[in-house]
């Protein structure tokens, strides 16, 4: 029970499908994009993907997007009555393939001009939102907008659905598809292996000590990589994939260790009597991350082969958990009355940006691109995923129904 004690404290004292859209800033009027079905009838599929894929054309935020549904004939040129003062028209046809899937042609018009038009083919119809996710993509391509590889992606995440239980769930960012990958024991902290999304870490707390396992998301197939005393934690990986950098408590501290996973090797990164923990790779020589070593959590930074360790944040007294992209670093920080926010730090001129505003925000991850930023929202018993857009200043919420999500990760 030691480890789990001292994992709980760690948490919770120790640093003391339909989005809610909170607008940061008015960018200015959009023009009107309507979203039409051109399916052969009105089919719960077409009326399901009518939702997701407006969903995802809100978040890519080039348009203003009306949620309303229409049918139209995919031929036609010009948008249905209902939609007759939208500048564009996103129309989209969906035909089974009697295997499962689905053939959706997809076409962008602008006032009646074609701009755009792809035929998608999906296998699998549990898979329906990530070609909304992939149709969304291409039409921000196509009209030029920043970076959204993430939508992409899947995320991953660590939900506690009970006393001592808890499960492993892969998922869509907007949490429309959720397959849970692990369950029936206690688990914590997943942690994609690789780019590719093959393979993910965990730590068990199920174990007679926790132990972190590298699982295959097709197989199932598991090994276990490290086991600890007290705390084992997997909190970053390398670009390549072949580093790891560690939380391990084997003498009942915890320190930052970085593992090759080629030799086998681990080397000690801080050596402190107090609490450093939640270490990330900061470019190939540099990590960041957080230590009580000046009395209250705080982020500091130090190089792999040298021992001077930096404090990043000046402000607050209460900082803890972070990501780093290039120059950037994310955190979140305690501003009194249960209210936990994310704060967005250059390293170049030290200008700190709020960008929460309410709740317990938590576990901020920028995606590969630094472009958005993905975290745990909880609100009261609420829980939800949040997407932090930094390019067009612009966040959203998706609501988690079951459990309360512990760690998160893209």
């Amino acid at each position: 029970m030691r480890y789990l004690i001292i994992l709980a404290l760690w948490i919770s004292t120790l640093w003391g499908a339909e989005a809610i859209l909170q607008v940061t800033k008015n960018v200015g009027a959009l023009p009107k994009l309507a979203i039409e079905d051109a399916s052969a009838s009105n089919s719960e599929a077409g009326l399901k993907f009518h939702k997701m894929l407006s969903a995802d054309m809100n978040v890519i935020s080039l348009f203003e997007v009306d949620h309303s549904y229409a049918q139209e004939s995919f031929e036609s040129q010009y948008p249905a009555v209902a939609h007759r003062d939208a500048v564009y028209v996103l129309r989209y046809r969906m035909i089974a393939d009697g295997g499962g899937g689905y053939k959706t042609d997809v076409r962008l018009l602008q006032n009646g001009l074609e701009l755009f038009n792809k035929i998608y083919h999906l296998k699998q119809s549990e898979m329906l939102v990530f070609l909304a996710h992939s149709i969304a993509y291409d039409i921000n391509t196509k009209m030029g907008g920043g970076p959204v590889e993430w939508m992409k992606r899947k995320v991953l995440f660590v939900r506690l659905i009970g006393p001592r239980r808890s499960e492993i769930v892969a998922a869509d960012y907007t949490l429309s598809y959720q397959k849970v990958v692990l369950s029936g024991g206690m688990y914590g902290f997943a942690k994609w292996a690789n780019r590719e999304q093959t393979d993910f870490y965990y730590t068990s707390l199920t174990d007679f000590r926790p132990t972190i396992y590298k699982v295959n998301l097709a197989t199932g197939e598991k090994s276990a990589i490290i086991s600890s005393d007290g705390m084992a934690v997997c909190s970053d990986v390398s670009e390549d994939g072949s580093k790891l950098l560690m939380t391990l408590a084997p003498s009942g501290q915890p320190d930052i260790y970085l593992y090759d996973l080629r030799t086998k090797d681990k080397k000690r990164l801080t050596d402190y009597s107090g609490i450093d923990v939640s270490g990330q790779f900061m470019g190939e020589d540099r990590i960041v991350f957080v230590s009580n070593r000046l009395g209250n959590p705080n982020i500091f930074s130090k190089k792999i082969e040298g021992s001077a360790v930096n404090q990043l944040v000046f402000e607050g007294k209460n900082n803890s958990t972070c990501s780093a992209y290039r120059n950037w670093l994310v955190y979140k920080a305690r501003e009194g009355n249960g209210v936990f926010n994310l704060h967005l730090i250059s390293l170049n001129n030290s200008t700190i940006r709020r960008l929460t505003s309410n709740g317990e925000n938590d576990f901020p991850r920028f995606s590969n691109d630094g472009e958005a930023i993905l975290h745990i929202k909880h609100d009261g018993s609420r829980s939800m995923v949040g997407i932090i857009r930094l390019g067009v200043n612009k966040s959203f919420s998706f609501p988690l129904h079951i459990g309360r999500l512990q760690s998160i990760d893209w």
